[in-house]
């Protein structure tokens, strides 16, 4: 970059604008001295007219604020020179003359802090004493006798106070304290003293805790008063976010099933002189008696659906309207809710985790996705790591079973949810509910394993889903997905399997189930694992062989007895597995005990000739004297069994 030369000429007119820009912003007055300041203030004004000087004396009446600054300065400056004789400037700013107190001061900002709540609060003083006889109470060591006299005085002097502590954040703790705590009079002066106000309590945050309290530890009528309180305002309260949860809780845990119908009744929208009635139960009930009104009530309780549906994580995860939702879909029909069902695909799943009908509801939502709305959903359940605890709720494990009926993206399932499944394979297979997503894999709607009403709910979902992979596709790709995984871990921990008899019935679908090589390493080593006398579980409080153990004994035979079924097949067989696993010295053991006699029964009615051909071979002359010398029912039948086959 090439940088310019200036001309003399031009430094010139430079230098000169900076001279005049410095004139115009320089305050001659700081440089005036002492003298020259008393001598525009004399007044010499001798070579001025008389005219001039009357206008000088006029001004000079009005203050110069500029001369008077800078005469005050040089006046500064001056003593400024005496005090610091080497001509230094003290610029130091003046100190106060005394210092604040600051004990003081805190205390009178206290004082006035305490004055403004006793104005905002009159029992102020009521709290304060409260508050110190509550944390004495509260204390492990404070003695039981001091605890219920500090009790009897706490509820002497805040009795009349009760209603507006409760509202407050740390005054309600202390009403809370005092049911909890306090002996049955004192809970129940203050549970009384409170009743009238249960509507309003409950829709304060705070408030609310102490409903709760009082339900947890009032009695049976007490507990009666405060739900007929509530009473017509159900649906108030439970549109409301504090009151919603509490109303939850009252309804699944303190309500009676007449209650429960007059708090549904409520949100149904039906008139109070129904309600009353004994014979209304249900939605439908009321719509079967109410022929006149029907139209009405279905509109007014769509309209309540649409307003709870707004109030997305309150009232949407209580019971109350997880019932209402339901009940309302049985009666009109999955085609009629198609926006309901559009709304209700916004929420998280977990919204409809925390009830029976929540989880029916979600089972509808599957039903009627679409595949993409489908996968969605996989993610979702996937992202929130929901799926051990879905496949170990009551009610939840129906989701994964509709799931698993309804998606034809086997992939996408092996993907998703599969993995997390096998992962934790030990957490579930010991659960109860876990135990019924396995099976449903292993043994699809197996009335053996499954209730009959969940294999009714589950096939309402056969006539609306949108699926156009057969089931027995999908069946057999999720069972391909994880037979293998389940085989090898049968083969890596039989003890796991043969613990009890619910986990052992798990066992049963799995080797039912398979195939190849791998299914007949895992019943190689059930056997030899059955065979082993050091094998023993806890059966009854006392220690047993493993096919002593009722449940696992149960088990064994309806194992031998599926073996009748691939008589004809060329695959391996338990039974000659387990004939093969057998020796001399094991039969002499369990000739001397009744489960073990009657496995063998079972062994020889299996139809399977290796395996029955192997146990007559063991049978020899010494063993069955051990047989003839017992007198137990198991022993009885295999003599008898041993002889008709000769």
């Amino acid at each position: 970059m090439a940088i310019k030369r200036l001309s003399t000429k031009d430094i010139n007119h430079k230098e000169k604008m900076l001279k005049v820009d410095h004139e115009l912003t320089t305050d001659y007055t700081e440089v005036l001295t002492c003298g020259d300041i008393e001598f525009v203030e004399s007044g010499n004004d001798n070579h001025l007219s008389e005219d001039e000087k009357k206008a000088v004396k006029k001004d000079n009446n009005q203050p110069n604020d500029k001369l008077q600054v800078s005469k005050n300065k040089i006046k500064g400056v001056k003593e400024s020179k005496i005090k610091n004789p080497k001509g230094k400037l003290n610029n130091t700013k003046d100190k106060p003359t005394e210092k604040p107190n600051w004990k003081e001061f805190k205390k009178e900002k206290q004082e006035l802090r305490v004055k403004r709540k006793q104005q905002k609060c009159p029992f102020y003083e009521t709290i304060i004493k409260a508050k110190q006889h509550w944390e004495n109470v509260r204390r492990d060591d404070c003695p039981k006798d001091k605890k219920e006299t500090l009790l009897k005085e706490l509820l002497k002097f805040s009795k009349p106070h009760l209603e507006p502590m409760v509202y407050s954040h740390d005054t309600s703790r202390i009403v809370q304290w005092m049911i909890k705590l306090g002996t049955p009079e004192i809970r129940t002066v203050v549970i009384n003293e409170l009743l009238k106000h249960v509507p309003k309590m409950l829709l304060s945050k705070y408030a609310s805790l102490c409903v709760k309290n009082m339900f947890k530890q009032g009695n049976a009528e007490q507990r009666k008063l405060m739900i007929n309180s509530v009473k017509g305002k159900v649906y108030a309260l439970t549109l409301r976010t504090n009151a919603a949860k509490i109303m939850d809780l009252i309804y699944t845990t303190y309500a009676t099933p007449e209650q429960q119908n007059s708090m549904m009744h409520e949100l149904y929208g039906a008139s109070n002189i129904l309600c009353e009635s004994t014979n209304v139960q249900s939605f439908s009930d009321i719509l079967k008696n109410s022929p006149n009104t029907k139209d009405i009530i279905l509109a007014k309780t769509k309209d309540h659906i649409k307003k709870f549906v707004l109030k997305q994580k309150n009232s949407m995860q209580t019971t109350l309207v997880h019932n209402l939702i339901y009940e309302y879909l049985l009666y009109v029909g999955v085609k009629e809710c198609g926006e309901i069902f559009s709304s209700l695909r916004e929420f998280p799943f977990e919204h409809f985790y925390t009830s029976k009908s929540g989880c029916h509801i979600a089972m509808y939502l599957l039903w009627t996705s679409s595949p993409k709305e489908k996968k969605a959903i996989l993610k979702h359940i996937k992202s929130t790591g929901a799926i051990l605890d879905l496949a170990t709720m009551e009610y939840g494990h129906l989701i994964l079973l509709a799931l698993f009926d309804s998606v034809d993206d086997t992939v996408l399932v092996k993907k998703t949810i599969i993995p997390e499944i096998l992962n934790n394979i030990d957490n579930i297979a010991t659960n109860e509910y876990g135990r019924r997503v396995i099976l449903y894999l292993v043994s699809w709607r197996d009335s053996s394993y499954f209730h009959p009403n969940d294999i009714e709910q589950l096939k309402k979902g056969d006539s609306i889903k949108d699926c156009k992979k057969e089931d027995e596709v999908r069946v057999k790709e999720l069972l391909n997905a994880v037979s293998e995984r389940l085989l090898k871990h049968v083969q890596e921990t039989p003890s796991f399997w043969l613990n009890n008899g619910s986990i052992a019935m798990v066992l049963l679908g799995i080797l039912k189930s398979g195939n190849g090589e791998t299914l007949e390493a895992a019943m190689k080593t059930v056997a030899d694992y059955i065979v082993d006398p050091n094998n023993q579980i806890t059966d009854k409080d006392k220690q047993v062989p493993v096919y002593e153990h009722a449940g696992l004994h149960m088990m064994l035979r309806k194992l031998i007895g599926h073996d009748q079924v691939l008589a004809d097949s060329e695959k391996s067989s338990f039974s000659e597995i387990l004939s093969l696993a057998l020796t001399q010295e094991t039969l002499k053991t369990w000739m001397q005990c009744n489960r073990a006699c009657f496995l063998i029964v079972s062994l020889l009615e299996s139809k399977v000739n290796s395996a029955i051909k192997n146990i007559k071979t063991l049978m020899k002359t010494d063993i069955m004297k051990l047989l003839n010398s017992q007198h137990f029912s198991g022993a009885k039948v295999l003599i008898t069994k041993m002889k008709s086959k000769d």
